[in-house]
């Protein structure tokens, strides 16, 4: 759901804006809105922890992560120790600097001879050569296809590998013509690689592919001599994890002097404000604090400034908060989609892709793919878990057919598929209540009202869905029946000419036409584009058909192709069906009552 915001402001004596910083916006999410007051001016003071902090991040590649549990150090202590260290870093010897310098060239030409190991020569032979020049580089596809159609006895080039853009390779060319061949591909914007590795690497023989080994050898050997020599240059004056927690601290006192960008303060430099939008709960929480507190005062304001949007929903469908991102979140007041979304995913995907064995697959690739990405994992398992619901009920696992609590969707084709379009009926019916809903809210009378996905567009969406089941029963389509259909379709049509007509705006009668065809359209396309879902749950039962008939059609191969093609079900479907459900969520549904285009909640918490 979307959570009630409150616009606060908290205020106090300059001397104690530190101790604000720390005790109340480390510890509560609020978002700091830029200083606007009219008596008082924002605070402009340079943060001095800046320089500092460049030092920092500097050492903290050197010194590592500091340790979750250590003694804590003073501001003081942690910016003399990072500013000692940063000298003493500085003033390291010239052999610390030379093996720093020599291991990025390393890794530099290690990065480029990547791209040459699928050649196979001899790079010692080739530095021997006396009568034939070579050049190691790189040009793009374009120029590559050019240069295959010069045909040029002069010159022999070698493709080593390809990019999207380049293609790198070697060419050779006699002396004689090394100047003219040098010319023709610096036409072709030839990209030359010089490698200038130690001659100990062409003692004996090695390939391009063996070169890039003994280079990662050397730069593995190099990093190790260097982080030695770094704890070297800072050991005698503390330890690596007392240097990483001086690092830390620095970052720290940086966040929390830069949140002083959002402050106000008075003319004379004694009062600071800090504003800014924050939870309903939480709003109160600070004011209990800070009514305890007497150092400083809460005022809640009253604006017409949009608040920011903060979601709030329960950890199962939080989840699925990652795909209304991507839609866009609602405005404030709105109804938040997400638990419907979360709902109708799960429910579409099951119906689907409703099979025991694979669904039990994707929930259990779902609890791995977690420990990367927590909200696809979730939603994996989720949607896997209803696959295996809906298994059960089609009798379905791996292919297998038993006895079904259900239906087998293969067997009734025709039952499957109207039951998908009225499920989706359904749900465009409620998607319509929705819309009615967050219009009175939002004050859109006339959308509520006379809109497409209104009221008069709901009675009109209904009654129609009552004349396709009256016709289906074999129940005759009378005048009076037909009336009571087409008269909310009336109201739909004439609520832009209603608006244009207050707002003192030119009628035109053809434009209502074209709106009226394009409501019937969207009402049709979208309730038989739910058509599919009943089609995905056909196919799946129809591809598996297929791949148990080829398995027990093999003898010695058969739990090969078996395992195949059961991986090839899964994949293909899993993606489409994903997606599929997706569009019909996005478009279908939301489009009708969702606008997506609210303003997400940024907290500016410093501990975060």
């Amino acid at each position: 759901m979307v959570t009630q915001m409150k616009f606060i402001s908290i205020t106090g004596h300059i001397e104690g804006m530190n101790h604000a910083i720390s005790r109340y916006l480390s510890r509560y999410d609020i978002q700091l809105e830029p200083a606007r007051h009219a008596m008082m001016r924002p605070f402009t003071t340079l943060n001095p922890y800046a320089q500092t902090l460049q030092k920092a991040e500097r050492l903290a590649e050197i010194a590592g992560e500091p340790p979750i549990l250590h003694v804590p150090i003073l501001p003081a202590e942690a910016v003399n120790l990072v500013e000692a260290v940063s000298v003493a870093f500085e003033n390291r010897s010239e052999r610390l600097r030379n093996l720093e310098e020599a291991l990025v060239i390393i890794k530099r030409e290690a990065e480029t001879l990547e791209n040459f190991t699928a050649l196979d020569i001899d790079l010692s032979v080739l530095r021997r050569l006396e009568f034939f020049r070579f050049r190691f580089g790189r040009l793009t596809r374009e120029n590559f296809r050019r240069a295959e159609k010069f045909r040029d006895p002069r010159f022999t080039f070698l493709a080593a590998s390809h990019s999207k853009t380049h293609t790198y390779g070697i060419f050779f060319t006699p002396v004689p013509h090394a100047d003219e061949i040098d010319a023709l591909f610096a036409s072709l914007d030839f990209e030359v690689f010089e490698f200038g590795m130690p001659e100990k690497f062409f003692e004996k023989k090695v390939s391009p592919a063996k070169l890039l080994h003994h280079l990662k050898i050397e730069m593995h050997e190099t990093e190790r001599e260097i982080a030695a020599q770094h704890a070297d240059v800072f050991s005698g004056m503390c330890s690596a994890e007392r240097l990483a927690i001086s690092c830390a601290k620095v970052r720290s006192l940086y966040a929390s002097f830069d949140v002083k960008k959002f402050a106000a303060v008075s003319e004379g430099g004694r009062v600071f404000t800090f504003s800014g939008w924050v939870s309903a709960e939480d709003a109160n929480n600070l004011e209990a604090e800070i009514d305890s507190d007497r150092a400083f005062v809460l005022t809640r304001h009253a604006t017409d400034a949009r608040p920011p949007v903060l979601l709030k929903n329960l950890p199962i469908v939080r989840r699925f908060e990652f795909f209304t991102r991507l839609y866009g979140l609602p405005e404030y007041g709105e109804i938040d989609p997400t638990p419907l979304l979360a709902i109708t995913y799960t429910l579409l995907f099951g119906l689907m892709f409703g099979d025991i064995g694979h669904g039990a697959v994707l929930a259990i690739l779902g609890i791995f793919v977690r420990r990367k990405n927590e909200n696809l994992g979730g939603i994996m398992t989720t949607v896997g878990l209803s696959a295996t619901f809906f298994g059960v009920l089609y009798g379905s696992a791996f292919g297998v057919e038993f006895a079904p609590l259900w239906r087998r969707p293969a067997e009734n084709i025709t039952e499957t598929l109207i039951f998908a379009a009225a499920l989706g009926a359904g749900l465009i019916a409620l998607s319509m209540l929705l819309n009615i809903y967050n219009s009175f809210r939002r004050g859109r009378i006339a959308e509520a009202l006379f809109g497409a996905n209104g009221v008069s567009g709901l009675l009109f969406y209904s009654a129609a869905i009552w004349l396709v089941a009256r016709v289906f029963a074999g129940r005759p389509l009378t005048p009076p029946v037909i009336l009571v259909a087409v008269l909310p379709l009336v109201f739909v049509g004439l609520k832009h000419p209603l608006e244009n007509y207050f707002a003192g705006q030119k009628i035109e009668v053809g434009s209502i036409a074209i709106e009226l065809f394009e409501t019937l359209l969207s009402y049709a396309t979208n309730t038989v584009s739910f058509v599919r879902v009943g089609a995905f749950a056909v196919s799946h039962a129809g591809m598996m058909h297929v791949v148990l008939q080829l398995g027990r059609g093999a003898a010695a191969s058969g739990i090969i192709i078996l395992i195949a093609g059961n991986v090839l079900v899964m994949v293909i479907e899993g993606v489409l069906i994903g997606i599929q459900v997706l569009r019909l969520d996005f478009y279908e549904i939301f489009s009708r009552f969702y606008r997506g285009t609210g303003q997400g909640f940024r907290s500016t918490n410093i501990m975060k």
